[in-house]
């Protein structure tokens, strides 16, 4: 018979399920991971299938679509685009490619480099991401802030931020 250890969230476990790595994470922080990974992961497949229906962009098309158009004359490179949407290289190549097809970037040599190219929004790029941005916006508002007081929305910011500030120092 094993004897039950006290844990700091004030339940109980045996010291076999102690040494289970799943117990590590307290009740709650271990609820902040899974309400967050699962509330996140709800709102982008709200926000994907809603613009895939209206405009048939995808949600990575979208976001490198508005890094573009947040862009100085609506142009990066393409590792500035993996950077900016947090992609992998190869995935940006080919998303990128995917908008060439289907005219809304153009994809030109680099002005300052010989050897890479740029991704450079095309006027229906620039028609088609203000048209998505305000489903995007309506979509975010409805499902997440609307729900939200301003200081609900300050925290969310101040916690991310530092969340994100820790990863940058860390990436691999």
């Amino acid at each position: 018979m094993s004897a039950e250890v006290t844990m700091k969230s004030g339940g109980t476990m045996t010291e076999g399920q102690r040494k289970n790595p799943i117990n590590e994470f307290d009740n709650q922080r271990s609820k902040a991971w899974r309400v967050f990974f699962e509330a996140s992961g709800r709102l982008q497949g709200i926000l994907e299938a809603r613009l895939k229906k209206s405009y048939n962009v995808s949600l990575p098309d979208y976001n490198i679509l508005l890094a573009l158009w947040e862009a100085e004359l609506h142009t990066l490179r393409m590792g500035e685009i993996a950077e900016k949407v947090v992609y992998s290289p190869s995935r940006v190549t080919y998303l990128v490619n995917n908008l060439v097809k289907d005219g809304l970037v153009e994809r030109v040599p680099a002005a300052n480099d010989g050897r890479g190219y740029d991704a450079v929004l095309t006027e229906k790029g620039v028609t088609t991401v203000l048209k998505v941005t305000e489903l995007h916006q309506e979509t975010v508002r409805e499902y997440l802030l609307d729900g939200m007081t301003e200081e609900d929305i300050d925290q969310i910011v101040r916690v991310f931020l530092a969340v994100e500030r820790r990863l940058k120092k860390s990436a691999i």
